[in-house]
């Protein structure tokens, strides 16, 4: 009995002894459309819409030309760009299916040791054969798709960091290719059933930590995502609608906090426009300051969200995004005749930049009581101060 007395003391000695594990701090959240990232194999099914598989123009003997030794390249570019933006939360568009996933998982942890071992997907009814999926450095504890008829879904993840929870929705709105009006009704439902989701979970958890990342393929102030997903563009006005009811609450997209020249993510070629079609969307409460009671996660300051795009990125004089596409190449002086297959894919990355921000831990509760306290007791003293000493002299 002495001797288990004695194990049980040195136990209990080690452990508190043992360095408190670190608290974790800040995240990084990232969205980015990949660009057809697509392996080399056709194996999707017959798509009703097409009469072809949805990757049927990526292999080898398809006009696109597409083998595995570029396949494996553009994972390695894309690996490159996901190492130097170190998230913690990426939400990727364009991925074919959970192999490319874990494919690009596996690249970035080979080539620069970053790892993002939790990921979410399901595959979707997409014409092309395309989804969305969240990769994560923390544990995925539970993923639900809502799908929508030959689209991509809605792909909602709730993701543990650190005894908190923060709600990932991840979206791949209708493109604008087609009837103008059509596409526009289409995406006014996706962003009206993004909507829906974000306000019930608020319903559930006022202050819950959630974040609606994506592709839009729209704007930020454009029709659909104004009707439908109904964000602010600005602070105040995201967080003055705090103070009115659920339903009139307006998510803040924090693209609204990187100078309008440096927002673009998608460069329109034809119109030679920037469009802000990629975003990352927070309820209002996650605006508040780190001392305020809310979400365990808050917006940073406006500086900490940027749309990354360093100049290995880019190309030409606008700037644009350096895509990794099919690209004939010819050889001067000739009549026009093609160099070589092997020249079609020559570098790049995607034809989106991401958008990144940091996310920063809140104060416990406790904490956030005595900063709160503080602050109160200092508008207290700044207060006396202005009020005259002798109140005659009011």
């Amino acid at each position: 009995m002495q001797s288990l007395r004695l194990l049980v003391a040195a136990v209990a000695a080690l452990a508190l002894a043992a360095p408190a594990r670190a608290r974790v701090g800040t995240l990084r959240v990232a969205n980015y459309n990949v660009e057809n990232l697509y392996d080399a194999v056709v194996d999707q099914p017959t798509n009703n819409l097409t009469g072809a598989p949805g990757d049927a123009d990526w292999c080898r003997t398809s006009w696109r030309r597409w083998t595995e030794e570029r396949y494996r390249t553009k994972l390695g570019r894309l690996a490159w760009v996901i190492d130097r933006m170190k998230p913690d939360i990426l939400v990727v568009e364009e991925v074919e299916n959970l192999g490319t996933v874990q494919a690009l998982a596996d690249r970035v942890r080979a080539d620069y040791g970053w790892t993002l071992p939790h990921i979410a997907h399901h595959d979707s009814t997409d014409p092309r054969g395309i989804d969305v999926a969240i990769l994560s450095r923390y544990p995925v504890r539970s993923v639900e798709y809502k799908p929508r008829r030959w689209r991509r879904g809605l792909l909602v993840a709730e993701i543990e960091v650190d005894g908190t929870r923060v709600v990932v929705l991840a979206n791949h709105w209708k493109s604008q290719i087609g009837d103008a009006e059509e596409n526009i009704d289409i995406r006014t439902s996706e962003a009206a059933e993004t909507r829906s989701e974000i306000l019930r979970r608020l319903r559930f958890d006022p202050n819950a930590t959630i974040l609606s990342l994506g592709d839009y393929n729209e704007d930020m102030d454009g029709p659909s995502m104004m009707a439908g997903l109904k964000p602010a563009n600005d602070r105040g006005t995201a967080l003055a609608s705090i103070r009115g009811p659920l339903s009139e609450l307006r998510p803040y997209n924090v693209v609204g906090d990187i100078p309008k020249s440096a927002r673009g993510s998608f460069f329109y070629a034809r119109r030679k426009v920037w469009n802000t079609f990629d975003g990352i969307h927070v309820v209002p409460r996650m605006l508040l300051p780190l001392w305020r009671p809310g979400p365990a996660w808050r917006v940073g300051k406006p500086s900490e969200t940027i749309t990354f795009h360093p100049p290995e990125m880019r190309w030409g004089d606008d700037g644009r995004p350096k895509s990794y596409r099919r690209s004939r190449q010819y050889e001067a002086g000739t009549d026009g005749d093609e160099v070589s297959e092997e020249n079609y894919y020559s570098d790049g990355y995607s034809d989106h930049f991401p958008v990144l921000t940091v996310l920063h831990r809140a104060a416990e509760p406790d904490a956030a009581k005595d900063a709160e306290d503080d602050a109160g007791k200092g508008r207290a003293a700044e207060e006396a101060e202005a009020r005259p000493a002798d109140p005659e002299a009011a």
